[in-house]
């Protein structure tokens, strides 16, 4: 799967490196968690920084378009809206929350898997 005759394009090997992201967050929960620390991560979708902005002045435009057009919301999210996830995890409502991977997308994932996006 790792090999790089199987990741064909940067966006596919972004998406392996999510997985494999979240995946090392898990394992490494089982072991750092015994000592009290929390570990997570959040996995966002197109999110209006700077970085967005730059994309979306390059080749795949139509691609992001049709994103935001079939998420939930019909938009992109905001550096704010990633960082309440971030406080959630970090305070004290969060503390019981270990290993876990926050998909924060506006359901673009899950348009892929079962929605207008999803494979014919």
């Amino acid at each position: 799967m790792l090999q790089p005759d199987q990741v064909k394009d940067p966006p596919q090997a972004y998406q392996v490196s999510k997985c494999g992201n979240s995946l090392w967050v898990m394992a490494k929960a089982v072991r750092w968690g015994k000592s009290g620390a929390r570990i997570n991560t959040i996995s966002p979708g197109i999110i209006m920084t700077q970085l967005a902005n730059d994309e979306f002045e390059g080749p795949r435009v139509p691609g992001y378009r049709r994103m935001l057009e079939v998420s939930a919301p019909g938009r992109a999210g905001t550096p704010d809206e990633l960082g309440t996830v971030g406080a959630l995890l970090m305070g004290a409502d969060g503390a019981f929350i270990i290993g876990s991977d926050f998909l924060t997308d506006g359901g673009v994932t899950a348009a892929y898997w079962f929605g207008e996006l999803a494979p014919t």
